[in-house]
């Protein structure tokens, strides 16, 4: 007879069942009332690992209609094939189970929706954000592209916390206070709360760097 996992059930219990795939998958089965559990779930995972429905369905080799209807509660998906939807992420059963629901926010940012999100400067700098300025994250991760003869300006900046910076290609001239210094491919800088300081790629070819800023 197959055991019913459902809603009465804490999530250790149902973790207890799954767990390295122990119970045959035959002898075990979720109830109808798990689904809107197992659905909002699993959308929270797909999106902490940064996953589209399609991405994720593209990976399990199921239609994407599928992973929508699992997230909206509208089916109770069997023990097989949501196995078959985590080893796209990939997570086991008693993983899945196990997690934590509490919403950290997102977690995984792809590169497209980076670019999407980029600022374009007038003094050839072009600024690719974390998505934190519209948060209430601690700290704000930026990636700055010089293009040859790029310069922050004469007029130096500064932030209210402290920040640091990598120079992951390239070469930089950073000036913080009175002092010059020439950066080049993985060097690293800190700077202050509130240390004036100005960047500038006197080079012909492109410069990166990423900068992260704790928010005051």
């Amino acid at each position: 007879m197959a055991t019913k996992i459902d809603a009465s059930m804490s999530h250790d219990m149902v973790a207890e069942l799954v767990i390295d795939e122990v119970e045959p998958a035959s002898i075990v089965d979720f109830a109808p009332d798990l689904a809107p559990d197992i659905g909002v779930r699993l959308k929270l995972i797909r999106e902490r690992n940064g996953l589209s429905q399609r991405e994720l369905a593209k990976r399990a080799g199921i239609t994407n209609s599928n992973i929508s209807m699992i997230e909206q509660g509208l089916v109770s998906p069997s023990v097989n094939s949501l196995a078959k939807v985590l080893s796209g992420i990939p997570m086991t059963l008693a993983q899945f189970f196990a997690c934590d629901q509490v919403d950290v926010g997102q977690v995984v940012y792809p590169a497209a929706t980076l670019e999407a999100d980029q600022v374009q400067l007038p003094n050839g700098v072009v600024i690719q954000y974390l998505a934190t300025e519209k948060t209430q994250r601690k700290i704000s991760m930026r990636r700055h592209l010089y293009a040859a003869g790029a310069d922050t300006g004469s007029e130096p900046l500064r932030h209210k916390a402290e920040a640091s910076g990598w120079v992951v290609s390239g070469q930089i001239e950073l000036t913080a206070g009175m002092q010059v210094h020439e950066l080049q491919e993985g060097d690293a800088f800190y700077l202050a709360a509130h240390q004036p300081y100005r960047i500038r790629n006197r080079k012909e070819t492109a410069a990166v760097i990423v900068l992260s800023v704790l928010q005051h």
